[in-house]
This record gives structure tokens, C-alpha cells and sequence, in this order.
């Protein structure tokens, strides 16, 4: 008996063997059938995905044998793997010096026959064989050749999947740590902005209050400036937070609700000005959905035809239908309507168009970002239609 010698790359081989953390893993159906598959095309009692490790040779997958794994020296496919690009036969092993007196021809499974086709990485290292083996000599008609090639390139197009679906878990699970980290990076920043800003407005408004009498009126106009600047500093870092929180929430819980039970708790927690009209159509529509991120998508969309609407008798209307593979809302305002060149930038964090809702205030630029961020968590997309003086329609979706 003949033992293989190691390939001339064998540390960079088994460097990438380990890249697919294939060995010792359980049964797989795939695999399996791969192996059941060549076994029956070539008429043979054995048929293995053989894995060439270190000092051993471990089956992902047998048929006829009854061993997990056999030592590396004993090993027809640490043969097989030293010309890679080609399928290693052996018609009567009883003929060859290499393995006639190798105790898996002497003793069980007493190979006669042996092919093996070498399974390639995309780097190009072997990383074992898919074989078939028969007790006696035996050949494969040019056919059966060509079909145990094919089923090896399927075994290595399942590594490869398996290869990216692990670099795809780690990237996420590090993807996790980082927002993690910049979760709290925005408490900590948000904190040291927070505690001057408020500092800074308590004394202007004290100042300002107590003060008056000895200010002119350049004086308490840069007062009352100064505490609206730290007030809108206030409200620029809440924004923060809210969208860092909200965006980076791991949970997304499905549950049973109606469209109408989620716009009563939306209109619990907006203020609509007794002259307004706020229609929400299709009440008893059942939706199996996200219902918080859901309920502040809409809140910030009806907050904002609310706020942003320059009309006395101002008019809002929520709807929801059915798209089949996913759900479809609308909110629908008269209000003062925006230019199509701004459709998209509205949309992009700490973007605002500059003006002033009807209660006096500017907007942070975190709201519409936000609901953006969270639809497509949702697994759909949001859009407006919109023109000035004609009033707005923010539609999304969400997938069921």
C-alpha cells in the first residue's frame, strides 16, 4: 500500500476547507440525495461525499459504509484530490500497486473499483471527492462519467451556499454589535448636547423674564432667539434618539389588529384642530402586520398633514387596501403641497424644506426619515404625490 502524499498547497487547502465549516455537521437531505443519486446512476453498492481533513478522511455523506470518518492513509480520495482536475478511476484495484493491500480492499467494504471526482472550492482547492465504489472491478460508461461530474459540482455549489449563508450570519451579527454601539454613542452625545442646550434656555428665559425692565428691545429679541435655538437643539437630539431607537429595533412582531384600531390610537396621540376633517376609510380592514412600527408611520405621516396644513378647514384622509402580496395606505391632505424636486430629499435624515408648520415650529428632518427607515424594515417602499397648493399623498406599503 501506497500512502498519498500531501498536496504541495496543502496549508492553503485546508485553509479553505475550514472556510465552510462542514466537517462533523449533521445529516443533510441534500447531500444525501446526491450520494442515493450517483449510487443508482452507476450501479454501485457505495457512494460517498468524502471530506479530506488534517489526518483523517470524514463522509458528509454515505452509502454502504458504515464508518463516519477513516484515517487519512488508508484514504482512496487523498489520491484522488492530487489531480484535481481530473476524475480518479480505478477499474481493478487488485491490479494496482498502490492499493491492492490496502485493508479496505483486504477487509470491509473490499473495494474492487473506486472513481472519484475531485470537489473544487472556487479558489480551486480540493477539497475531497463525491466517489462511487464496488466490491469488484468495474468501469463507468462515458454517460455515468459525465453525470458523477455534474453531482459533484452541485455538492460544491451546496459548500458555497453554505460558505456565504456563514460570512451572511457574521456580517449581521456584526452589524448587530455596531448599532449596538452607535446606539449608545447617541445616548452619550445626546447627553452632552442635551444638558447645555436646556442650561442655555433656562437662562435665557430667566433672564428674559426677569430682566425685561433693564433689556431693549434688540436685547430680549436675542433672548428669546438664543432660547429658541436651544430649544430646537432640544428637539433636534430627541428626534435623534427616537430615530435611533426605532430604526435599530432587532423585534419585528407580527399580530391581528384592525385598521381601525390602529388609527383610534393614532388620533389618541395627535392633537386635530376642531375645524379639521379626519377621515380613516376601510375601519374593519384585518391586518397581521407590525402594529407599532405601523402606528408610528402613520402618526408621523397624519402629525405632519396636520401641522404642515395652511388651510382653515383643513382635510385629512387615511385609507388601507390590499395588494395581494402586501398591504397599501394613503394619507391624503389639502394642505400647502410640496414641489417635486423636494420629493425625494424630504425623505433623507436632518432634510427640511425650511418652513414653519401652523404652530410656529420647524421641523428636525429626523420625522419622514423615520417612517422611511421603518417601512422598509417592513419589507415595502414610500412615496409622495404631491404638488404646491394641491396638497400631498404619502403612500406606502408593507409586506404580509
Amino acid at each position: 500500500m501506497k500512502i498519498a502524499p500531501k498536496p504541495e498547497n496543502e496549508k492553503e487547502r485546508i485553509a479553505a476547507l475550514y472556510e465552510y465549516n462542514i466537517l462533523d455537521t449533521i445529516s443533510e437531505k441534500d447531500y444525501d440525495d446526491i450520494t442515493h443519486i450517483a449510487a443508482d446512476i452507476c450501479g454501485m453498492p457505495i457512494s460517498l461525499i468524502s471530506i479530506i481533513d488534517h489526518d483523517r478522511q470524514w463522509f458528509k455523506s454515505r452509502i454502504g459504509i458504515e464508518s463516519e470518518e477513516l484515517h487519512r492513509d488508508v484514504a482512496f480520495c487523498a489520491h484522488a484530490i492530487l489531480n484535481p482536475k481530473e476524475l480518479f478511476i480505478i477499474n481493478d484495484v487488485l491490479k494496482d500497486e498502490r492499493f491492492h493491500d490496502n485493508p479496505m480492499v483486504t477487509g470491509s467494504p473490499n473495494i474492487g473499483f473506486y472513481a472519484g471526482v475531485p470537489l473544487l472550492s472556487e479558489a480551486g482547492y480540493p477539497l475531497g471527492t463525491l466517489c462511487v465504489i464496488d466490491n469488484k472491478a468495474n468501469d463507468l460508461s462515458r454517460e455515468q462519467k459525465e453525470t458523477l461530474k455534474a453531482l459533484a459540482r452541485q455538492v460544491v455549489a451546496n459548500f458555497e451556499a453554505r460558505k456565504a449563508n456563514i460570512s451572511l450570519v457574521a456580517q449581521k451579527g456584526q452589524l448587530e454589535e455596531l448599532n449596538k454601539d452607535l446606539t449608545r454613542f447617541a445616548y452619550v452625545v445626546a447627553h452632552d448636547v442635551k444638558s447645555p442646550c436646556a442650561s442655555l434656555a433656562m437662562s435665557a428665559a430667566y433672564m428674559k423674564d426677569n430682566y425685561s425692565n433693564v433689556l431693549d428691545a434688540d436685547g430680549i429679541r436675542f433672548l428669546e432667539q438664543m432660547e429658541d435655538v436651544a430649544k430646537s437643539a432640544i428637539t433636534m437630539v430627541d428626534g435623534i434618539l427616537k430615530h435611533s431607537q426605532m430604526v435599530n429595533a432587532q423585534d419585528i412582531i407580527k399580530e391581528h389588529f384592525t385598521f381601525g384600531s390602529v388609527m383610534d390610537e393614532v388620533r389618541k396621540l395627535i392633537p386635530i384642530p376642531a375645524e379639521f376633517t379626519f377621515g380613516v376609510h376601510n375601519r374593519e380592514f384585518e391586518l397581521y402586520a407590525p402594529q407599532y412600527m405601523l402606528m408610528q408611520v402613520l402618526l408621523n405621516l397624519c402629525t405632519n398633514a396636520i401641522k404642515y396644513n395652511d388651510k382653515w378647514h383643513g382635510e385629512v384622509q387615511v385609507a388601507v387596501k390590499d395588494n395581494g402580496a402586501s398591504y397599501s395606505f394613503s394619507v391624503t391632505d389639502n394642505g400647502r403641497g410640496i414641489n417635486e424636486e423636494d420629493h425625494k430629499r424630504i425623505f433623507e435624515l436632518f432634510s427640511t424644506l425650511g418652513q414653519q408648520d401652523r404652530f410656529n415650529n420647524r421641523g428636525s428632518g429626523v420625522g419622514l426619515a423615520t417612517a422611511k427607515r421603518l417601512v422598509q424594515k417592513m419589507g415595502g417602499d414610500i412615496e409622495i404625490n404631491s404638488e404646491p397648493g394641491k396638497g400631498s399623498i404619502f403612500s406606502f406599503t408593507i409586506s404580509k
